[in-house]
């Protein structure tokens, strides 16, 4: 064929080339790298939101309790929606589900860029944050599944350490990243950012030629607002504690009804025949005790994270620049723990070697943070950063793995599902007990003023303290003592 000949071919519409030439082999490299871009953009907002809070508040006039809130309503809303991205990638397929929810995450995020000001800007900005986590919810779950269906098992555990390594890699980058956006750019720009990336992700999974599954499963109403209604009345009356006290008829109220709602959600749920979200999983109770503890580990990492950037910034009066070079301690430890976990695990094959050393670390360096708080000086809080990140970023990809072991093969879908539902909850419901405790603390004129002062902050990591305790001792009493645990025959 001569060389004009193949020009030609390739000009020809894809409807009228043959078969062969629109069936291209996927590209699983590309696969990775958009997975990579996705999950980045996710990690990346924890720490550059948390970074543009204090900022924020003061240019939309935001009280405590808002600027609290912009970080807390993301997260309960991808606690809320991962449930529905997972019922979403049955129904539709993974491929749509992921190009849906990273089509969601930009346009939100776009729309968080361009918040107005006045006194619809609280509205507006707590509206954009939501379905900006429901986005997130619709590309996570199905993250670790596209990678693990385009790559052969021999390839798939260095596939996904690669998406695993770029997500983290962004995660640390976050302070310095949204020190320098705020800095340059303004506050928008930690949201706008998020728009050229997302294009780039879905251009990436284009290019990646991923083979789109026919869909089957079901997608019902029901189920998803019981879920969505009983968690954000739950999570709204534990953080209203603080604003109204624990004792106030209106705080008792929500939380009755939270709760109330909730166990007939449970109930719903388990009996359904197609569920939402499969509870029955935590009947097994490895499996159960695993997620319990990335719950409680979840709720202390957004603690320590965002209560940590704010008494940087409101009580140490550090600048921009600096802050993102002071939580370098903090998110360098919690990524070097991420990968050490693996490695004990493999050289010691027993899940409590990871798991308690992490916690023993964690909670050690979270009580150091809670001391060393009202000294007012930085470099009596870096050992704490360092034990905490550490500690905290050790438990959950042993948890992780041997979450998967403890389920039977054809139940890891949904035992993924659940997984990072409970996550994403344990972030909220940290997040909320902890916002309470500060609102319960801090000064009414603070309060007003969008500033958590520096007496209250200790509050904050005095939670942080407590659900890491918690979780060690939980560890200690319930994880197996020999070996890793073995899969069900049954589920």
């Amino acid at each position: 064929m001569s060389y004009g000949t193949l020009a030609r071919w390739e000009r020809v519409s894809p409807a009228r080339r043959p078969s062969a030439a629109r069936s291209a082999p996927t590209r699983p490299h590309l696969v990775v790298a958009a997975m990579g871009c996705a999950g980045g953009m996710v990690m990346l907002d924890q720490t550059v939101v948390a970074v543009a809070l204090d900022p924020v508040a003061r240019s939309l006039g935001f009280t405590t309790f808002a600027m609290h809130a912009v970080v807390l309503v993301y997260s309960l809303a991808m606690a809320a929606f991962t449930p529905v991205g997972g019922m979403a990638s049955r129904r539709f397929g993974l491929l749509r589900t992921f190009r849906c929810g990273t089509a969601v995450f930009m346009v939100a995020s776009g729309l968080c860029g361009l918040a107005p000001g006045g006194d619809a800007a609280e509205a507006y900005l707590l509206t954009a944050r939501a379905v900006q986590g429901m986005g997130a919810a619709l590309m996570l779950p199905v993250a670790t599944t596209l990678i693990a269906d385009v790559y052969e098992e021999r390839e798939r555990g260095r596939a996904l350490a690669v998406y695993a390594g770029l997500a983290q890699i962004l995660f640390v980058m976050g302070p310095v990243v949204g020190a320098v956006l705020v800095v340059f750019f303004g506050w928008r720009s930690v949201f706008l950012v998020n728009v050229p990336v997302g294009a780039l992700t879905l251009w990436v999974i284009g290019r990646a030629r991923v083979r789109k599954e026919a869909g089957s499963g079901t997608l019902t109403v029901g189920q998803p607002l019981a879920v969505i209604l009983s968690l954000g009345l739950l999570v709204w009356g534990l953080y209203q504690c603080g604003v109204w006290g624990v004792t106030d008829p209106r705080t008792l109220t929500a939380l009755v009804m939270g709760t109330l709602g909730l166990a007939l959600t449970v109930r719903f749920l388990l009996r359904s025949p197609e569920p939402l979200v499969d509870l029955r999983l935590l009947l097994i109770r490895p499996y159960a005790v695993e997620v319990a503890l990335t719950f409680l580990v979840q709720a202390a990492q957004l603690i320590v994270v965002v209560h940590g950037t704010l008494f940087l910034r409101q009580a140490l009066h550090l600048s921009l620049p600096a802050i993102g070079t002071a939580l370098i301690p903090l998110v360098a430890s919690l990524t070097t723990g991420t990968f050490l976990s693996g490695y004990l695990l493999d050289r010691f094959r027993s899940i409590r070697v990871p798991v308690l050393l992490g916690l023993t670390a964690a909670t050690s360096g979270a009580v150091a943070c809670s001391a060393a708080l009202p000294t007012g000086e930085y470099r009596w809080l870096v050992p704490g950063m360092i034990l905490a990140g550490l500690g905290m970023g050790l438990p959950v990809p042993a948890l992780s793995a041997e979450m998967m072991r403890a389920v039977p093969a054809a139940r890891r879908p949904d035992a993924s599902v659940v997984r990072q539902t409970f996550r994403q909850l344990g972030g909220a419901i940290g997040l909320a007990s902890a916002g309470a405790v500060v609102l319960a603390i801090n000064g009414d004129a603070a309060d007003r003023a969008g500033i958590v002062s520096a007496g209250a902050t200790p509050g904050a990591f005095v939670v942080a303290s407590c659900a890491l305790g918690v979780a060690l001792l939980l560890a200690a009493v319930a994880l197996p003592k020999r070996g890793a645990t073995a899969p069900p025959d049954t589920p």
